[in-house]
């Protein structure tokens, strides 16, 4: 079984949906979450607290996804169960 690439991407998080239609977790390093997860799927979510340190950034958070290949390798079906 061939081994699956991780990454790290830190995040900020919007705890209240201001906008609608605005992105709730945005990676800090820009891009989109969309972009992200077309790639790679979450394996655990860590949270690193309030954005700033202060609580200044109200319902704002940092956190690191710890990320996986989302590779599905031939003939293996998506709980990794062949089909023949």
């Amino acid at each position: 079984m061939k081994k699956k690439r991780q990454t790290l991407v830190a995040v900020q998080v919007t705890a209240e949906a201001g906008e609608a239609g605005a992105a709730v977790v945005v990676p800090v390093e820009g891009g989109s979450i969309e972009e992200v997860l077309a790639a790679w799927r979450v394996v655990q979510i860590q949270p690193l607290g309030p954005l700033g340190g202060d609580g200044g950034a109200a319902g704002r958070y940092l956190a690191l996804l710890l990320l996986e290949e989302a590779v599905q390798e031939e003939g293996q079906g998506r709980l990794g169960f062949g089909s023949g």
